[in-house]
Parts: C-alpha cells; structure tokens; sequence
C-alpha cells in the first residue's frame, strides 16, 4: 500500500472514531439508569439487544482473527441471546393481540348496551 492511502485511511478512520465517540457521549450514564426509566417489556429488550451487540462483537473479532467463531463458546451464546430476543418479540405479540381482544369486548359491549336501548323504545 502506498502511503498516502494508508494515512488517508487512517485519517477517516480517526474521523469515525471522533464521530462514535460523540455519538456515545451523548448517550451518557450507565444502560441500566435509563432502562430503568422505561416499561419491563422495553427494559427486556435494551438489556438483550445491548448483549446481542456486544456478543456480535466478540464473534467477530474471533472470525476476524482467523479462529472458526461457530465452534467457540461465543456462538452459543450469541444463538442464546437471539432465543431471547424471539421470546420478546412473542410476548410483544402476545401483549398487542391481548389489547387488540380487549378492545374488542368494548366495542361489544357498546353494541349490546345500544341495541338494548334501541329495544326499550318499541
């Protein structure tokens, strides 16, 4: 490589490395003070996609350093963690369906209560 275009690389490779890290500043405080902000399912999911990316990571520097990464004991980890996050996504499902049922039984009984009153009138 020449050296203008290694130091060129360099260069934009101190420039992404500016960038992520005001990216991360304005992330600010810890993971857990802002996730215990938020709703238990929303919690769930910051935790797992926070781990999810940092066994990405590991699994890639272990790839990147020429060492078969699906038979280290990151790759079971990172299959772990996506089985997590599918069981999420399930309970997301699962919670939308039920208040997607719910408001059903409203709309019912809103139906019920008008044509009983429709029925008093004849």
């Amino acid at each position: 490589m020449e050296a203008e275009t290694l130091s060129s690389l360099i260069e934009d490779l101190e420039d992404s490395l500016d960038d992520l890290e005001e990216k991360l500043d304005l992330l600010g405080g810890s993971t857990g003070e802002k996730a215990a902000k938020l709703p238990l399912l929303d919690r769930a999911k910051v935790f797992v996609l926070a781990t999810y990316a940092i066994e990405s990571l590991i699994f890639s520097f272990i790839k990147l350093h020429g060492t078969d990464a699906r038979e280290h004991p990151v790759y079971v980890e990172l299959t772990r963690v996506k089985q997590y996050y599918e069981k999420l996504g399930e309970v997301e499902s699962t919670d939308h369906q039920r208040s997607r049922a719910s408001l059903d039984k409203e709309a019912a009984a809103r139906f019920i209560k008008h044509d009983l009153a429709a029925n008093k009138g004849r």
